[in-house]
Formats: C-alpha cells, sequence, structure tokens
C-alpha cells in the first residue's frame, strides 16, 4: 500500500506539470478555458486543502462548475438553459458544504454532463466541416476517461482506486499531445464526406 502510495504521488506530479503546460498552448483556442481549468486543478486543490485543513477533493466541486461553464456556448442560451445552470451552480454549493453526502455524485454527473457536450460539439464539427478531428477524438476520450474513473470510485472504491491510477497515468500521455496540439491543426483533420460550403456561409 506504501509503495502504491508513492507512485500516486509521483503520478500526480508529473499530472500537475503537464496539465499546466497545456493551457500555455492552447491560449486562445476554444478550449482555452477548459485546459486551464484542469491545469490549476489539482494544485490549487491540494494547496487549498492544506491551507483550510480540509479534504482536498472538495475543492474539485467548484471546479467541477468552472468546467461545464468552460464548455458550453453562450451564443444559444435560452430561458431554459440558464434554469439548468441555476440548479448546477446550486446543486454544486450545496455538495461542497455536505461534500461527503453528495460530493461524488454532483461530481459524477457533472463530468457525465460535459462528456456529453463534448461529443455533441464533436459531431457538430463533422457535419459543419466533413471532416473528424484528431483532437476532438483525443479530447472526448480523455472526458470519457475522466468520467468513467469518477463512477468507479463512486461504484467500487476498492478497484476504483486502481483504474484511477491507471486512466490518470493514460491522462498525462494526453495532456502531452494537447501541449503539442491544438484544435486548429490542420494535420489533425480526417475528411470523411464532402461537405457544399456554401451552404454552411
Amino acid at each position: 500500500m506504501g509503495e502504491l502510495t508513492l507512485y500516486y504521488k509521483y503520478l500526480v506530479i508529473v499530472s500537475i506539470v503537464v496539465w499546466l503546460i497545456t493551457p500555455i498552448r492552447q491560449y486562445k483556442t476554444r478550449y482555452f478555458w477548459f485546459f486551464l481549468t484542469l491545469g490549476l486543478a489539482d494544485p490549487v486543490s491540494i494547496i487549498a486543502a492544506r491551507n483550510f485543513h480540509i479534504v482536498s477533493a472538495q475543492f474539485y466541486v467548484p471546479f467541477d462548475i468552472l468546467l461545464f461553464f468552460s464548455v458550453i456556448e453562450y451564443k444559444k442560451i435560452t430561458f431554459y438553459k440558464i434554469l439548468f445552470y441555476i440548479v448546477i451552480v446550486g446543486f454544486g454549493c450545496y455538495s461542497f458544504f455536505h461534500f461527503w453526502e453528495y460530493g461524488s455524485y454532483f461530481f459524477t454527473t457533472v463530468m457525465f454532463f460535459v462528456l456529453v457536450i463534448l461529443v455533441k460539439q464533436s459531431f457538430q464539427f463533422i457535419v459543419e466541416r466533413g471532416s473528424i478531428n484528431i483532437f476532438h477524438v483525443v479530447l472526448v476520450f480523455y472526458q470519457a476517461l475522466n468520467a468513467f474513473k469518477s463512477l468507479a470510485l463512486l461504484l467500487n472504491f476498492s478497484t476504483g482506486v486502481w483504474f484511477f491510477c491507471i486512466s490518470t497515468a493514460i491522462q498525462i500521455f494526453i495532456g502531452a499531445f494537447f501541449a503539442l496540439y491544438r484544435e486548429d491543426d490542420p494535420r489533425l483533420l480526417i475528411e470523411v464526406m464532402k461537405v457544399n460550403k456554401f451552404e454552411n456561409s
């Protein structure tokens, strides 16, 4: 168990370094705030937990809210969406102060919301551009790992810890990918169908 703890500490350090570099590369792109939130989540949570003497996982709740708002499309805001966003924030605040009862449920739920939004955006890109963007594929895969490792911890903590460590190691390589490539890199496009440019103009 001691070796696992030591391994996890090294894993966290490497992960923090990689994900702090990533938002620099993604500056001025559509997902900059998404990557900035990811990059700051671990170091801020660890530092805040030590200063306030509470569980570091508790600070992931507000970062979870920020992550959700970093991917939604603000051009298509409706009254019902605003109500939904208010519910997300309200339940997030409640989960923060009642973390042991509701925090894990909130975190997992919002992770899946973010996953659904990213999948939708990637399909919209395919329809509009007629190409699959490898950037989106990797992004969806990354978020799927986030959602399912949170679910694994929620359903079965013993096996969930192993899945958490393995998926975190994989996500370090994914972070390195995002530190190298941006969404607008033409080398990441795979054309799957012809699109009439006049229809999308």
